[in-house]
């Protein structure tokens, strides 16, 4: 049974990556120039209400580049086009 729900979200994961391959691919590219340049910069010291907190810049970076990653693939993926003709399904269409 598990097996089965394994597949079927590894199937489902293929298929985005194949209908989107630059939404796939920029936000991995991201994700790896913001952690290697977080890593040669050390960290970032947060403080607040008295208290402070230091966080791996590799990590704060990471998450930066990959949203900006994703920002990017998703201009650059044409738009797809919604099942059935119908014009609000949640998927990009800027065909209007």
């Amino acid at each position: 049974m598990m097996k089965h729900h394994i597949a079927r979200g590894a199937s489902k994961a293929s298929a985005f990556a194949a209908a989107r391959p630059q939404e796939t691919r920029w936000p991995l590219f991201g994700v790896a120039v913001g952690f290697v340049t977080g890593s040669l910069a050390g960290g970032v010291g947060i403080a607040a209400m008295g208290g402070a907190v230091g966080i791996p810049a590799a990590i704060v970076l990471a998450l930066v580049g990959g949203v900006l990653g994703n920002r990017y693939g998703i201009s650059k993926d044409p738009p797809l086009n919604p099942p059935n003709g119908s014009e609000d399904c949640g998927q990009r269409d800027q065909t209007r």
